[in-house]
């Protein structure tokens, strides 16, 4: 069985998603397990509704992973940037590879985010590869498959969003093989700004402590 796990928060695209997800995966054992944090609670047909108790997208996943009944975890954005269609390109790739990221940099692979939003994912992908040496292409994707096994191995301790790249720079420590799959990052249906320099900062911070040994 494959687990979809969404975190949201004020995601009015979500039931949408939850449809056309369903549609993609017709003949494909699955569940869709959607963990919320907003200030009023969405009505969501066709998928489990988790009320988010923790904070951040990281932890959000791993409140999510107490309920999936899935050996393998897919985790995608609910704002519409990621394309249900390209989870099976995920899927394809899920039985050579323990991580499989979907990239919007490798070759194939497309990304309609606004132009200051890739000269920030630039810099912070450069920065990542060069401290944590981990050779990927889009370390900052939130579109990934993983297998459970990796998860329920890892002692995982994210901050903010970016848990794939914790995952990533830990799983290969442990002899975890990462993949990478080209995939269509669309425009967020609904526009979410997080590129300030606070969460400059946290990125950073969440970089070097994750050289460190600190998470």
């Amino acid at each position: 069985m494959i687990s979809i796990i969404i975190p949201t928060k004020n995601e009015s695209f979500i039931n949408q998603l939850v449809q056309e997800l369903h549609s993609v995966l017709v003949g494909i054992s699955h569940e869709i397990i959607v963990v919320d944090k907003s200030s009023l609670p969405p009505v969501i047909a066709d998928a489990r509704l988790i009320i988010q108790k923790s904070d951040g997208l990281g932890k959000a996943v791993l409140e999510g992973l107490d309920y999936a009944r899935g050996d393998v975890i897919v985790t995608m954005d609910g704002d519409g940037s990621h394309r249900p269609v390209d989870v099976l390109k995920l899927l394809d790739k899920i039985n050579s590879c323990d991580i499989v990221i979907g990239s919007r940099f490798v070759s194939g692979g497309i990304t309609k985010d606004a132009t200051h939003r890739k000269l920030i994912s630039f810099v912070f992908r450069k920065f990542a590869s060069l401290v944590l040496g981990f050779g990927i292409k889009d370390s900052m994707s939130g579109f990934a498959a993983i297998k459970k096994e990796v998860y329920e191995n890892l002692r995982l301790n994210p901050l903010g969003y970016k848990i794939n790249m914790e995952i990533i720079y830990k799983g290969k420590k442990q002899g975890y093989k990462v993949c990478e799959v080209p995939i269509l990052f669309e425009e967020r249906k609904l526009e979410r700004s997080k590129s300030g320099i606070r969460e400059a900062f946290r990125v950073f911070r969440y970089i070097f402590e994750l050289k460190l040994g600190l998470r």
